[in-house]
């Protein structure tokens, strides 16, 4: 059967590994793939050069977005429509578009199928009324798209299922793209307690509760893999400056890195807000990553990826206060962690990684 003719990606970031792997997956279906997108200001490794290596696949880095400067897009946005229309004019166009910005600018393309993506409940961090009035912008435009895929069982049933015909839905779980680079942990270290904290940091008052446990805890080393704003950062290198068992590594290249990340760490920390309404609901990758290289995971109480943890016994949850933290880690040991190691070898790793 020969390939189809194109697909064009609308996408929020170049960074983001698990759109990279669907954009590889798709160029085997389609003769031509165009990708449209943006970089950001942190968080930026490049990525998107993997995509160099394949002929049928042309990709454009419209602009770079910088975190919070919602406004400042508008003219990077108005660029991108003028660029599909030059480039695709009025012809049928086959759109794979990631986030709610990008769907809502898809309504001025003309002749389109849509398969929209839903990574992150944004809508749900606005206050009253936007939250409402936004919320159900999405929903409207999701029910008006061909396919909806959601990265979490939970977004569909908990906020979509009224407004998304089921055999609309398609689940897309946040699953590791290996690429063949890197290969589960058979063992994990033995000598003491290390947490890993991998990814974009957001959530400063649990980090500051883990940072006040470990400092004053010498049987645990806490490592922080990854970037966020510097008002986080600042505070967590200045801490590994000033207490040895703390280690600030900075960004790293996904997933080339992550099997030395997790060799170095024997936990993987992913206790999020969970007085949030996406936290509760989302799946994070690091649940995929945990479940892939074999290392235990720590969620948030209320959590909808602390539930398949445990239900899975690959870990445990605990609250985001600081004695919650505190009182978690005096009662966690490494013979425990090392049980819970065994358990995640003997789980199937097609339900973590592509």
């Amino acid at each position: 059967m020969g390939k189809k003719n194109e697909l064009i990606f609308l996408i929020q970031s170049f960074e983001q590994p698990r759109i990279l792997k669907i954009i590889l997956d798709k160029s085997q279906i389609y003769d031509q793939i165009y990708v449209y997108g943006f970089t950001r200001k942190i968080h930026s490794v490049k990525n998107y050069k993997l995509l160099d290596e394949h002929q049928n696949i042309n990709y454009e880095i419209v602009g770079t977005f910088e975190d919070g400067k919602y406004w400042n897009r508008l003219s990077d946005y108005l660029r991108l429509i003028w660029i599909l229309y030059r480039k695709h004019g009025l012809a049928k166009k086959n759109l794979y578009v990631v986030g709610f910005d990008l769907r809502a600018l898809s309504l001025f393309l003309f002749n389109k199928h849509v398969e929209y993506v839903i990574s992150d409940l944004a809508w749900l961090y606005y206050p009253k009324p936007f939250k409402q009035i936004i919320g159900f912008l999405d929903k409207m435009l999701a029910k008006a798209s061909d396919k909806v895929l959601m990265t979490s069982k939970g977004f569909f049933e908990t906020y979509y299922s009224k407004y998304v015909k089921r055999e609309n839905f398609v689940l897309t779980e946040n699953k590791l793209a290996t690429y063949g680079r890197v290969h589960p942990l058979e063992k994990v270290k033995s000598d003491k307690i290390h947490i890993a904290y991998v990814g974009a940091f957001r959530y400063a008052e649990i980090i500051d509760n883990l940072l006040n446990v470990v400092k004053n805890s010498p049987h645990l080393n806490l490592n922080f893999y990854g970037d966020g704003s510097s008002k986080i950062t600042v505070k967590m290198k200045q801490y590994a400056q000033q207490y040895s068992n703390i280690t600030f590594n900075g960004a790293f290249k996904n997933p080339d890195d992550l099997q030395k990340i997790y060799e170095n760490n024997n936990v993987n920390f992913v206790v999020y807000d969970n007085r949030l309404e996406n936290e509760r609901v989302a799946m994070p990758n690091k649940f995929y990553e945990s479940g892939f290289f074999n290392v235990p995971i720590i969620c948030a109480t209320g959590t909808y990826v602390g539930k398949r943890a445990l239900e899975l016994q690959m870990g445990w949850t605990c609250g985001i206060d600081e004695d919650s933290i505190q009182t978690f880690f005096e009662n966690l040991d490494v013979e425990q962690v090392l049980e819970c190691h065994e358990r995640i070898k003997k789980l199937d790793k097609s339900m973590f990684n592509y």
